[in-house]
């Protein structure tokens, strides 16, 4: 008999065959099977020993990294949160010497994979599309400008097309990065940004946040807390849950979300019109209430101490 024959098993286990056990054997198999039960048997296991053990078993550290470590402007590995602000004070470090200052999440996945942004590819690609915009928009106001309500209905056609093909280019180029603004004032900007470094390490948020150094000026301080995708809703909104939890919005005014995409081809809130586009991607107060109409239990409120100037309108945009 060949070795082949063997492995199929044909001619040496059948359905008469004892590998199945006898009649009463298979009968009583089955009356086990048929009085099995799941919950009896996860209640049994509760009460061992082991399972018992098992919860009081600390797990392994995780693996942690931190992209910019050996970078002086931001947070170490082993830096408690305390030595950190007190290394780079946000109200008091010169802007001469950091542009800003930065804290990036040390557990690995921090919240989805990224990949490295083809910075070099976008920008020139992002610009002439701004480009060829402007000058479809001028086009369109020179030959329809005596037929009404066709120039309206044509500049948000193009400005919607451009708007797409900007988001295909992001996608393409890996420019996928945004960001929730918080603008404490200056008796405040210490407080709020040691909340937001303890969130980040503690991996509550997103995979980076960065304050703004002292600039010489006398008014608010721009705080960038990160997501990895503004095309992820549910993390974007994940991540402003976590900051409404942490007291740092409100339901008042609210804070806006801002994609790297426009930061990195110049588009604000004082030239975002010459598009038809709106600086901001999302805010806070429309993203909350959806939320709380999409779900059956409100968000947790917590009781805040009111943050003044924290909250700033789009007409912040301009600054990052």
């Amino acid at each position: 008999m060949v070795e082949e024959e063997l492995v199929s098993g044909d001619g040496w286990i059948s359905d008469d065959s004892s590998f199945y056990g006898d009649e009463d054997e298979q009968e009583q198999q089955l009356s086990l099977c048929q009085e099995f039960s799941p919950i009896d048997a996860w209640r049994a296991r509760s009460k061992d020993l082991n399972a018992l053990l098992s919860k009081k078993r600390t797990m392994p550290p995780p693996d942690l990294f931190n992209d910019r470590e050996g970078c002086s402007d931001s947070w170490q590995l082993g830096e408690s949160v305390a030595d950190f602000i007190t290394r780079l004070p946000p109200l008091t470090t010169p802007g001469a010497c950091y542009e800003w200052i930065w804290v990036s999440n040390p557990y690995r996945d921090s919240h989805g994979d990224s990949k490295w942004p083809k910075l070099d590819d976008f920008r020139p690609r992002g610009f002439a599309l701004l480009e060829k915009s402007i000058q479809t928009r001028l086009a369109i106001q020179r030959d329809y400008r005596t037929i009404a309500g066709t120039v309206t209905r044509l500049l948000n056609q193009e400005a919607k097309l451009l708007e797409q093909h900007l988001y295909e280019l992001a996608t393409e180029t890996n420019i996928l990065s945004g960001k929730w603004m918080l603008f404490p004032a200056l008796q405040d900007v210490t407080r709020v940004w040691r909340l937001v470094v303890e969130a980040v390490i503690n991996n509550r948020l997103g995979p980076t946040a960065k304050v703004a150094p002292d600039d010489g000026k006398p008014n608010e301080r721009l705080i960038c807390v990160y997501t990895k995708d503004f095309r992820d809703k549910n993390d974007v909104l994940r991540v402003l849950q976590e900051l409404f939890k942490m007291g740092l919005v409100g339901p008042g005014r609210g804070i806006y979300y801002k994609s790297d995409l426009y930061t990195l081809l110049d588009i604000y809130g004082k030239n975002a019109a010459e598009y038809g586009l709106q600086a901001s991607l999302y805010s806070s107060q429309k993203m909350l209430a959806e939320a709380k109409l999409s779900k059956p239990s409100p968000i947790p409120q917590k009781k805040q101490t009111t943050l003044n100037g924290v909250f700033r309108s789009s007409d912040h945009m301009d600054i990052d």
